[in-house]
C-alpha cells in the first residue's frame, strides 16, 4: 500500500500548470510529502509517534493552504492547551494518545477550512479539494474504529474502509493543485 501511496503522491510533482498558483502547489506538495513520510513511519518502520507528528504537520500545511497560519493558530492553540496542559492534570495519557488527539483537532479544523475556501480554486479543483479532505477524514474515522474495535468483523471492515477512503483522498489531493481544463496535465 505504501508503494501505491508513493506513486499517487509523486504524481503531484509532474504538472506545471497550477490552479491557484505556485504557492498553493508548493503547500500542497509539502503536505503530501509529510503525508508520505507519515505513511512510511506507520506502514514501513512501525513508528506511530513520528507518523502522527508528520500527519499533524501535513494537516497544518493543508490548513495554511486553505486559510492562514494565524487562523490555524487561533483554532488549534486552545486544543493544544487542553491536550498538553489541562487534560493531563485529570487523566494520564500516553504520548501517542495525546498526539492522536492533536491530530484529530487539526483534521477537525482542516476539513471545514477546505469547504470554506473552495471558491478560491477554479472548477473542478473547487470540488476536488473538499472531497479529498472529506475522504481523508473518513479514513481517519475508520482508523479510530479499527483501533477501538475488538478483533472481528467490525475491525476487519474498518481496515477495508481505511483504504477505500485513503487512496482516493490522496489521489484527489495530489491532482488538486493542477489546473484542470480538459487538456492534458
Amino acid at each position: 500500500m505504501f508503494t501505491i501511496v508513493f506513486i499517487i503522491i509523486s504524481s503531484s510533482f509532474f504538472y506545471r500548470r497550477y490552479a491557484a498558483g505556485r504557492l498553493d502547489a508548493y503547500l500542497l506538495r509539502a503536505g503530501l510529502a509529510c503525508t508520505l513520510a507519515a505513511d512510511f513511519c506507520m506502514l514501513v518502520i512501525y513508528n506511530n509517534i513520528i507518523g502522527l507528528i508528520f500527519f499533524i504537520c501535513a494537516q497544518t500545511i493543508y490548513f495554511i493552504r486553505y486559510l492562514s497560519a494565524r487562523v490555524y493558530a487561533a483554532a488549534l492553540i486552545p486544543a493544544l492547551f487542553c491536550v498538553y496542559a489541562a487534560l493531563p492534570r485529570f487523566v494520564s495519557l500516553p504520548l501517542e494518545t495525546r498526539l492522536a488527539a492533536v491530530y484529530a483537532c487539526a483534521l477537525t479544523v482542516g476539513v471545514p477550512a477546505a469547504f470554506i475556501r473552495r471558491k478560491v480554486w477554479p472548477f473542478p479543483n473547487s470540488a476536488i479539494i473538499p472531497l479529498g479532505m472529506l475522504l481523508f477524514a473518513l479514513c481517519d474515522i475508520s482508523v479510530a474504529f479499527f483501533n477501538a474495535l475488538p478483533e472481528g468483523t467490525g475491525k476487519a471492515a474498518a481496515h477495508i474502509f481505511i483504504w477505500i477512503f485513503y487512496l482516493p483522498s490522496q489521489a484527489l489531493l495530489s491532482v488538486s493543485g493542477a489546473k484542470i481544463d480538459g487538456s492534458v496535465l
